[in-house]
């Protein structure tokens, strides 16, 4: 059975009340991105490497997986994208704290349990100033190279996906993009197709 790989939770810093009394900017091709209400790509604007925070519940195994998947981006971009700017402690909560951060959650919202893992953005302007990614663990288990059973979820194939979210792509189902919606258990989907290659060429 198919599951849920994600669910991007997409929020602006500012709303602009009254649209229309506002700068008049061109809209661009989204190229895979999201878009704020003016048309334009939802990015991090080359400020890169983007620091990322990996807090103290994700289990020290699996640091290796969030490193390899920060490659498997970086080498299609042709430059570092991301890097692990230390352990945070503290509550396992996100919150908006203008912290990148990493949390391996084993509380989850009973309503939401199909979901393997979700990634909040926050933007101002086209800007992405923060992005927050939670792993579902209270409902799934993870494996680095093995499955133990049909049931387990490949972490990095997971991890690549929300990361291309943290860059500012949507969901694009179809031609096993790494950011197709769904990712089925035990499935691998690590190598970027074609058009996710062009997405990120597109804005990076």
């Amino acid at each position: 059975m198919k599951k849920m790989i994600t669910t991007l939770v997409l929020l602006p810093l500012t709303l602009i009340a009254f649209q229309a009394c506002g700068p008049k900017f061109k809209s661009q091709e989204d190229c895979g991105f999201v878009q704020n209400v003016y048309g334009q790509r939802i990015s991090w604007k080359g400020k890169f490497p983007v620091p990322i925070y990996i807090h103290s519940s994700v289990p020290e195994q699996f640091i290796p997986v969030i490193e390899s998947s920060f490659r498997v981006w970086e080498e299609s971009a042709g430059k570092q994208l991301f890097y692990i700017a230390g352990i945070s402690g503290g509550p396992n909560e996100p919150r908006r704290d203008g912290v990148n951060t990493i949390y391996w959650m084993n509380t989850w919202e009973s309503n939401r349990s199909q979901e393997q893992a979700r990634t909040s953005v926050y933007w101002e302007g086209d800007e992405i100033r923060e992005s927050d990614m939670r792993i579902n663990a209270k409902d799934f288990t993870f494996y680095a190279q093995v499955p133990v059973d049909g049931k387990d979820v490949h972490l990095e194939s997971l991890i690549v996906h929300e990361l291309g979210h943290v860059l500012g792509l949507k969901h694009q189902d179809g031609a096993s993009s790494v950011m197709a919606t769904y990712l089925q258990s035990s499935t691998v989907r690590t190598t970027l197709t074609n058009n996710d290659l062009n997405s990120i060429r597109c804005e990076y």
